[in-house]
């Protein structure tokens, strides 16, 4: 089997695979860190802890950011191509960018900063990429500041994938198929459409903020306002819907542009469940103040 890289060495991305004489050096420091965290790193729960699993090492690689901007948002893919012609891809989200480039709820300057230093890929560090996951953290740029060091509970993670069958594989290639830097500028590929997914998060957040001000414009209760919204979002669904984006390059932008309004909806849906959140009234006044989050200038480099 053959294993290759597809990188982004022109945007200063570069992925060292196993058969670099420097990826053995670079994967021991990240280890270490690994296995001696320094103080302030957060907990994660057991099923979440980041690992360095041998069967994924001879299609890993480590990710360098020799770019001058942090990364916030990555997404990875696995092209699996098999001796019998069969094609595949493993897609896996390895940062989120919502948080960091779309704020529209409101949150601690501190706590933002805390979130930004253990949640993004600062320049000069490193991350080791492999199908079960990443591992690495800035601690080899900097230690964090004390208000960077972690001091509440357990932090998760996540991730997606899919299989190859039992045909035998011919080929792997690990491809760098987006990624967001923290000033919106984007890179990649992008075959499951991460751009478009959260350019159209952003359109149906300030769509839903200026229903809600023109309806409190007009004098309207928050449960009109409320209504009102319902109308373009649809429903609240039992659950946040799959981006149709994800896996999928023949999703419009229509299909992403509705997907990211039942997204709303879902999370307006958690607001009426759980009432401590915020009342109706709350509720509206949140939505209003989406249409004054100052975003980055988002575009493709």
């Amino acid at each position: 089997m053959r294993f290759l890289c597809e990188d982004l060495p022109q945007h200063g991305l570069l992925l060292v695979p196993p058969s670099s004489k420097d990826y053995d050096v670079l994967l021991a420091d990240i280890r270490h860190r690994v296995n001696e965290p320094v103080e302030g790193s957060p907990p994660f729960p057991e099923r979440f802890r980041p690992r360095i699993v041998a069967e994924d090492l001879p299609t890993s690689a480590i990710l360098l950011n020799r770019s001058e901007k942090a990364i916030v948002g990555l997404q990875a893919v696995w092209r699996v191509e098999t001796e019998t012609g069969r094609s595949f891809r493993h897609s896996r989200g390895m940062l989120s960018p919502d948080r960091v480039l779309l704020p529209f709820e409101p949150r601690d300057r501190s706590a933002m900063k805390l979130y930004n230093y253990w949640n993004t890929i600062l320049p000069g560090s490193k991350r080791y990429l492999a199908e079960s996951g990443m591992v690495g953290d800035n601690t080899d740029v900097r230690p964090p500041a004390d208000d960077e060091k972690w001091s509440g509970g357990m932090i998760a993670g996540g991730g997606g994938g899919g299989g190859a069958g039992r045909d035998p594989i011919r080929q792997i290639t690990l491809i760098l198929d987006a990624v967001f830097f923290l000033d919106g500028e984007f890179v990649g590929p992008d075959g499951d459409k991460l751009f478009e997914r959260l350019i159209a998060e952003a359109d149906a957040h300030r769509l839903v903020a200026r229903i809600a001000k023109d309806g409190h414009a007009k004098g309207l209760s928050p449960a009109e306002i409320l209504a009102e919204i319902e109308k373009v979002t649809g429903a609240a669904p039992d659950r946040p819907p799959m981006p149709p984006g994800f896996r999928n390059p023949a999703a419009t932008p229509e299909d992403l542009r509705g997907s990211a309004l039942q997204n709303v909806a879902f999370r307006l849906g958690m607001r009426r469940r759980f009432p401590q959140i915020g009342g109706e009234e709350q509720t509206v006044s949140a939505i209003m103040s989406w249409d004054d989050a100052v975003l980055p200038h988002f575009r493709k480099g």
